[in-house]
């Protein structure tokens, strides 16, 4: 049983919630609509970001409300046109 939980903890892109999916991992570069995050498996996974995608930085009140590069980042996406798009960025600041 434990197996099957780190199994399923570590996939890089999961589905939940129904249609709902999540991207897991580190940011390996950014743009101003796109986010390439290198998962747990060491694929990278491209995300478009938009005007109304929220960003929370976790573990640091009172740092950037962006992530940077080398941020770890939960990502809440959807699916449009074949096209992963955030509606939440859940972070953590690597740095100090």
């Amino acid at each position: 049983m434990l197996s099957l939980l780190i199994i399923a903890m570590s996939v890089g892109v999961a589905a939940a919630h129904g249609e709902g999916m999540h991207v897991f991992g580190t940011v390996s570069a950014l743009d101003t609509d796109q986010m390439v995050v290198l998962t747990i498996e060491g694929k990278t996974v491209s995300v478009h970001t938009l005007p109304t995608t929220k960003y929370r930085n976790r573990g640091r009140e009172g740092g950037s409300n962006l992530p940077k590069v080398g941020d770890r980042v939960a990502v809440d996406v959807t699916q449009e046109d074949g096209k992963l798009i955030a509606t939440e960025v859940q972070f953590s600041s690597s740095g100090k």
